[in-house]
């Protein structure tokens, strides 16, 4: 049994030319696979970086929660003066 492979296409624009990975001389594949990698480490920058800041926005919110308990924990000995 043999499976049919999907050949790859692409466009630089949405709804622009198509082009078959297939057709492209050695030096356009290069490109094209150079390009593919930029655009696979942008993602992962991307998304790591997303990550970062909720992890980030999560401490901030843990770290002011506990602001808060401490300086009204403070407040409430003195007022019971």
């Amino acid at each position: 049994m043999t499976e049919s492979k999907e050949p790859i296409t692409f466009s630089f624009e949405e709804g622009g030319t198509e082009y078959n990975l297939d057709d492209l001389n050695d030096e356009q594949k290069l490109l094209y696979n150079k390009l593919a990698m930029v655009e696979r480490q942008k993602n992962d920058f991307v998304a790591n970086a997303n990550f970062e800041v909720e992890k980030l926005d999560i401490l901030r919110v843990e770290y002011s929660r506990r602001l808060q308990e401490a300086v009204e924990s403070e407040s409430k000995v003195e007022v019971a003066k």
